[in-house]
């Protein structure tokens, strides 16, 4: 698996462009984040087309890639034509996923605009959309040629949007690179945004995604340590319509509370990552519930078990094989 490049800042992508030598560019982004980023868009100096998509989950819908095809079709994109998602996650992992299998597989760059992107969904060449009520049901595994990491983008961010990222960082804090913990312990949501530390953080947020990518591209074992609170928070995402990284740091802190009570996790863990939360001014709504039937779709589930990514302390992290009855009886 050849890496995607990593490069940090907007104006590379010029240089990115010439060296590729596409024969055209389009750029998929939201008509929202057309209009708001219209100073990134000056930036880009070759020719290219547009294509919209939805803002948030709705574009990551059946109807959505078949428009966008078509899209590519009417702007004669070919074999040797570059495809930019410029967006959020829905963004980039819709557009990746339309990029593999238009023409058996076509060349994009990531340019996310969003913290939980610039972090996580941009990296590691996932792509997917949403079927049948369920996260990521379809997908390819197709890696961009490169990736553009522009802190800019950030600054202009919601505290929800800046929460979201936060719930990816802290994971890979806690599974890999506990120096991610201690970088945070002085900030706050609203202080991040310009924090001089920030543009460490993202560097070390993805070299963990990176870490666990190479072991294991396809997801077949190491890399589904990166789905640490994903079981429960992709449950709980989908049945109370939250944001992502909300979703991940309260599927967190309930599966470090059922990896203590099988005595795999010490409590330690748990009462940290709450004192986190609290001193970065994120609030935790105790009282939401992962729906069964929708874990019984976690791709980590095998027959009547399940592969659990496990949290020993900061920093350290295992994968578990788990009956399904074992997780069932807990919630």
């Amino acid at each position: 698996m050849k890496a995607s490049r990593i490069l940090h800042s907007l104006p590379a992508l010029n240089t990115l462009l010439k060296e590729e030598k596409a024969s055209s560019v389009c750029i998929v982004t939201s008509s929202a984040l057309k209009n708001k980023l219209g100073w990134a868009l000056k930036e880009i100096n070759s020719p290219f087309t547009i294509a919209l998509l939805p803002d948030g989950e709705e574009a990551k819908e059946w109807k959505e890639i078949e428009k966008l095809l078509k899209k590519f079709v009417h702007y004669k994109l070919d074999r040797n034509s570059i495809v930019i998602a410029l967006g959020g996650g829905t963004i980039g992992d819709t557009v990746g996923f339309a990029a593999s299998i238009y023409l058996r597989g076509i060349r994009y760059i990531q340019v996310p605009t969003t913290l939980v992107a610039q972090v996580d969904s941009a990296h590691g060449g996932k792509t997917g959309i949403n079927f049948s009520n369920y996260k990521n049901q379809i997908g390819s595994f197709h890696v961009p040629i490169a990736t553009i990491i522009e802190t800019r983008f950030i600054h202009s961010l919601s505290r929800e949007q800046v929460i979201d990222g936060l719930g990816e960082i802290i994971k890979s804090g806690l599974i890999k690179d506990a120096s991610i913990l201690r970088l945070l312990q002085n900030e706050t949501v609203l202080s991040l945004i310009k924090s001089p530390r920030l543009p460490h953080i993202i560097t070390k947020t993805i070299s963990v995604k990176n870490y666990y990518v190479s072991k294991d591209f396809k997801d077949s074992k190491e890399r589904q340590l990166l789905n640490v609170g994903h079981t429960f928070g992709h449950a709980i995402e989908l049945k109370y319509k939250i944001s992502h990284g909300k979703a991940v740091l309260i599927g967190m802190l309930q599966e470090l509370a059922f990896t203590e009570s099988l005595g795999l996790s010490d409590a330690s863990v748990r009462v940290k990552l709450s004192e986190l939360l609290m001193r970065l001014g994120i609030s935790i709504d105790t009282n939401m519930k992962a729906n069964w039937k929708t874990i019984l779709h976690d791709k980590k589930i095998k027959g009547n078990k399940i592969e659990f990514p496990t949290i020993e302390q900061e920093g350290k992290s295992t994968l578990i094989t788990l009956d399904l009855e074992t997780l069932k009886t807990f919630l």
